[in-house]
């Protein structure tokens, strides 16, 4: 089991050189681990920033691996589960248990190196289907963030919650063109932008927060 300090870093890129956990790897299209009950199959393509030019601009998160974080019944992150892979064209399909959400991370390589894009999914439904890019991942940094440090619960980082985070995190890449999503700092600010916009996804973000 995680405990909550462990989440960034998860979530910073070095989920496996440093953590130096133990996967169970299955297939594509796999089941994740979960509290039991229905299943929800998360279906979406991973979407990385174009690299050479325009960050705007997202290509393909090709052959890349699917992780899945998940809670457990007393609020702590259990440990990452590698559940699959994309294909060349980004795609991904997993199911994950019922549950109050979860983070699915996409780790890839593009010509700066090694990248992770990620998003929050609320499994309640039969399926989902979302792409993961730049603004999900700094709205899946941000909730995930919210949850360590006790700001919220994960029972409240809700399908409301989640879509302000994501919206916001759209509008501060937008009103920002020199944002660089390949490096840290700039995420970081990117993520305690939106999370104070939100109020941690409690509401939208107010027309021209980020200008």
């Amino acid at each position: 089991m995680l405990n909550r300090s462990g989440t960034r870093t998860v979530l910073a890129g070095v989920l496996v050189s440093i953590m130096g956990l133990a996967f169970l790897v299955v297939g594509c299209g796999s089941t994740g681990g979960g509290v039991g009950g229905a299943l929800t199959r998360v279906i979406g393509q991973a979407l990385a920033p174009e690299t050479d030019g325009n960050q705007q601009n997202a290509v393909p998160l090709g052959d890349g691996t699917v992780v899945l974080l998940q809670y457990d019944d007393d609020g702590n992150l259990e440990n990452p589960i590698m559940v699959g892979g994309t294909d060349a064209d980004g795609n991904f399909v997993v199911d994950v248990q019922a549950q109050a959400v979860v983070a699915i991370i996409v780790q890839g390589t593009t010509n700066d190196g090694d990248v992770e894009i990620s998003g929050l999914y609320n499994p309640d439904r039969p399926t989902i289907e979302k792409d993961l890019d730049p603004a999900t991942s700094i709205a899946c940094v941000a909730g995930i963030s919210a949850i360590e440090d006790d700001s919220i619960t994960e029972d409240q980082l809700d399908q409301g919650r989640v879509l302000n985070l994501e919206d916001a995190a759209a509008q501060y890449i937008a009103a920002n063109p020199e944002f660089d999503f390949y490096d840290p700092a700039n995420v970081d600010t990117a993520v305690a932008a939106v999370r104070s916009a939100t109020n941690d996804g409690a509401n939208p973000a107010a027309p021209g927060a980020f200008t």
